[in-house]
């Protein structure tokens, strides 16, 4: 009887530290605030993430990374210029943005990867999409493909998030010079909305396999709210 309450509690006890290290591992306490509880939020974490903001944060980490000439990749850090755009135009704390960072530089140094990218201290990176499940090696075309999702490009970032300054919560939508801007465009294998007929398009090429040729069948026009 006492052989068995004394193998209870030790199982029991060790359970907190094993959630812990799989927490800490897999990087969920930050990257992925709103699976956390409540009373193990710290201060800066948000509750309301998005996959529009983590796709942002996660072309934006890729962007920073520099070849050196044994072809290996290394991180380099945002300027506070890059971090106030992606504050601007998402509406996330300061705070927030150092700590996804930093926990990403965390795990990518104790285990060579993590959610979004794996083997980066081999020389062989692979980055995964969040959206599509793709698998991408190149930082480049990360970037690229990120941007298809998104609907825009990173490098305009700064005059989006100057547009919507007032507003950061709100919803973004992307326009251009040969659209109507009164519409946008959803895809409807996915739901996804895209700003213009040419980003939905290849939208369904890379993502769906589909040909740009088939938009009408797979894409619906929505009016702006």
């Amino acid at each position: 009887m006492l052989k068995n309450l004394t193998e209870s509690h030790t199982s029991k006890s060790s359970t907190p530290s094993s959630i812990s290290e799989k927490s800490d591992i897999d990087g969920t306490s930050i990257e992925e605030p709103e699976e956390s509880a409540p009373a193990q939020k710290r201060k800066g974490r948000q509750s309301n993430w998005n996959p529009q903001h983590l796709l942002i944060l996660q072309a934006q980490f890729a962007a920073s990374l520099r070849q050196t000439s044994e072809g290996k990749y290394i991180m380099s850090d945002l300027s506070p210029q890059e971090r106030m755009q992606i504050s601007r135009f998402t509406g996330l704390s300061m705070t927030t943005i150092s700590h996804w960072l930093a926990n990403v530089k965390y795990q990518l140094r104790r285990t060579g990867g993590t959610k979004f990218l794996k083997n980066l201290d081999t020389g062989h990176p692979v980055f995964f999409c969040n959206d599509c499940a793709s698998q991408i090696r190149m930082p480049s075309t990360y970037i690229s493909h990120l941007e298809l999702h998104l609907g825009f490009r990173l490098r305009d970032l700064s005059k989006l998030s100057s547009e919507q300054a007032k507003s950061p919560s709100e919803k973004l939508v992307t326009s251009f010079p040969e659209e109507d801007i009164g519409i946008s465009y959803q895809c409807k294998l996915c739901n996804r909305t895209f700003a213009s007929k040419h980003a939905v398009k290849l939208h369904l090429s890379k993502t769906h396999g589909m040909s740009p040729e088939d938009h009408l069948l797979y894409v619906s026009e929505l009016e702006k709210q």
